[in-house]
């Protein structure tokens, strides 16, 4: 996981690589390369560059991110070329160092001469169904033995046989000849989260534990009551009081999310004095990403889509390696954010080639107007990746070279290997 080091850590990493004349990797715009830290102030650092590409030099007030490696870490942080004097660097001392990276390429920052434009599935169709506020692709889960190679109709007979132990009843709702009618169908359609009730005597869970968001908090679902809910009591309390007096103790609502259209959903209840827990949630849900692969598969939907031109967006590189890049867009550019975990299709442009490939959104988050994604490629040919390497880095593809790979990795297992 990435994360910042204290104030104190940081300086202490900084002199401790000054003090120890260890090399510094360096990646601009205009050129990459190492160095060395000659001077620490309190708002500069100047550095000696020991060797870099066409022995050029950093511009001024260029962005630059620097690499180190200590105590089997990799580090990282970005600063500003302040001046530049024959092999000497001033740079804005760090204001944040990030540790445990743990990527296989260091990341170069804004490339020259390269574009990138992705599409999303869900754009080349549409259909009648609920929307809801977030893009999920469809991705082939039947890798299960469970249900490998099964055809749909075993797939939901098993699930059902697999359910019979574990709830008191469990259904299969689509939305193709019906629409959302109940609270708990519109909410579920609204939201495309999970409606998880761990027990109808008390309030739906207040944090949500998956990082991607999956499941409706009590502060989601207050969104959609009426605002004097307060005085009133809430429709969903009064839901919950009905559910135990038919003597249920826990349900599940879990959405079949087909891209960003909610398609129909699956219901499983308890009764008695048992309740379900969160990997009851995991179970349904898995299957609900398999039950919506198998329905792209049959064709199910062919005769609700309508086909549409495909929309290639734009994205600004944030920075980018041969494993991943950062990328930022626009809020209001696609009409659904991309949940984490999701791939899509990218088209890299560089000025002698165009990379086609998929990449899976890992993390994502809101600056400004915008909406950025961290992503990583998934299925870069070799000869793509040796054509990314060499444009991002401007050098021959190497399997040794210090300023292109994060060298904690290595050396870990290095240490492993002895």
């Amino acid at each position: 996981m990435i994360c910042n080091v204290s104030p104190i850590e940081k300086d202490f990493l900084l002199k401790t690589v000054f003090q120890n004349e260890q090399a510094l990797r360096l990646h601009g715009v205009s050129t990459a390369g190492t160095g060395k830290i000659t001077t620490i102030e309190r708002s500069s650092m100047s550095i000696t560059l020991l060797e870099t590409i066409d022995n050029s030099c950093f511009s001024m007030f260029e962005r630059i991110t620097g690499y180190f490696d200590c105590h089997g870490n990799t580090y990282a942080f970005e600063s500003i070329v302040r001046n530049t004097q024959d092999r000497e660097i001033n740079i804005d001392s760090p204001l944040k160092l990030l540790k445990s990276l743990q990527r296989k390429y260091v990341r170069v920052k804004k490339p020259r001469n390269i574009k990138v434009s992705f599409n999303l599935s869900n754009e080349e169709i549409q259909m009648d169904y609920p929307i809801c506020p977030e893009y999920i692709s469809i991705e082939d889960k039947t890798n299960n033995p469970d249900f490998a190679g099964k055809k749909i109709v075993e797939i939901i007979k098993y699930f059902h046989f697999q359910m019979e132990e574990k709830n008191s009843s469990s259904t299969i709702i689509m939305f193709r000849n019906k629409k959302p009618e109940s609270f708990e169908e519109k909410l579920i359609s609204n939201t495309g989260k999970v409606l998880f009730v761990p027990s109808t005597k008390s309030n739906l869970p207040k944090n949500d534990p998956y990082p991607e968001g999956r499941i409706i908090t009590q502060e989601i679902e207050e969104q959609f009551e009426d605002p004097n809910h307060f005085i009133e009591g809430t429709h969903f309390s009064k839901l919950l009081s009905e559910k135990v007096e038919k003597g249920i103790s826990s349900e599940i609502w879990c959405p079949i999310v087909y891209y960003q259209y909610v398609v129909g959903y699956i219901h499983s209840t308890k009764k008695g004095s048992d309740s379900f827990d969160i990997s009851m949630v995991d179970y349904i849900w898995d299957f609900s990403r398999i039950l919506a692969h198998q329905l792209k598969e049959t064709g199910y939907f062919l005769k609700d889509s309508k086909a549409k031109q495909v929309v290639q967006h734009a994205a600004d590189i944030i920075d980018m390696s041969p494993g991943g890049m950062l990328i930022s867009l626009p809020s209001t550019d696609i009409r659904t954010p991309i949940q984490e975990g999701s791939v899509f299709s990218v088209s890299i442009q560089t000025k002698k080639n165009t990379v086609n490939c998929t990449a899976r959104v890992a993390r994502r988050f809101i600056e400004s107007n915008r909406v950025v994604y961290g992503t990583l490629f998934l299925d870069l040919s070799p000869i793509d990746l040796m054509h990314l390497y060499e444009t991002l880095y401007r050098k021959p593809f190497s399997d040794n070279d210090p300023t292109a790979y994060e060298q904690a990795r290595k050396l870990v297992i290095d240490q492993f290997s002895k």
